[in-house]
């Protein structure tokens, strides 16, 4: 479903993506498509780089936020081999548009942190969302209008002119998470509610001299 929504993206972003010549290699348009699943994120990135001259062979080394997992190679990598902190892989870019798809899922809570940068300078970059109730926004540049697919309202944020390196924060609030403490947390409030009666009952009951009280004393 998330890589789907990236080619529709990018299927609605060609003429933006291609309208001003570059003298250099860079990535005309980023697009990155969060899908908000409970207690993970699984993110898709499609990166639509454009290269104005001659055939080029570039070392594209990709950093994956901390604690990424599941990683997917879609589109335009040959040979990726995993890095400390991410992936890297030889690709040629004839001249004009070659396009790189990949996705990795990202463990979250209530709210999801992480920030993206790229080895190339960034034209455009835009940023989708998927999950009900959900905030996005990011480090810098503006939301958009939401993204209608399948009758879902999807919010958008957009970022211009990522310099290579640069890092973008991304920020998400309003997640799907499970709730295994539930129970444990019913069961400690009763425990104390039980607790408290109990010490109450206690020290309004009168002193008795015989019974089980007074027969306790002489343990």
């Amino acid at each position: 479903m998330i890589y789907a929504l990236v080619l529709i993206l990018a299927l609605s972003s060609v003429t933006s993506a291609t309208s001003a010549p570059r003298t250099d290699v860079a990535i005309g348009l980023l697009l990155i498509a969060v899908d908000a699943q409970r207690d993970h994120l699984r993110i898709s990135e499609a990166l639509r780089i454009s290269n104005p001259g001659r055939e080029a062979v570039v070392d594209l080394r990709i950093t994956l936020p901390p604690a990424s997992q599941y990683v997917t190679f879609h589109r335009g990598l040959v040979r990726p081999s995993e890095t400390d902190d991410g992936f890297r892989d030889r690709i040629r870019l004839p001249p004009g548009l070659t396009e790189v798809a990949y996705s990795y899922a990202l463990p979250s809570n209530r709210r999801a942190t992480f920030i993206r940068s790229f080895p190339l300078p960034i034209r455009r970059m835009e940023i989708v969302a998927r999950g009900r109730g959900i905030s996005l926004r990011a480090g810098r540049g503006q939301p958009l209008a939401p993204l209608a697919v399948a009758g879902e309202h999807l919010p958008r944020w957009e970022v211009r002119t990522v310099r290579a390196g640069e890092g973008i924060t991304v920020v998400l609030a309003g997640l799907p998470v499970s709730r295994p403490w539930l129970p444990y947390a019913a069961a400690a409030v009763l425990a104390a509610a039980l607790a408290v009666s109990l010490c109450i009952r206690l020290t309004r009951a009168p002193a008795r001299t015989g019974g089980v009280i007074a027969g306790s004393q002489n343990f």
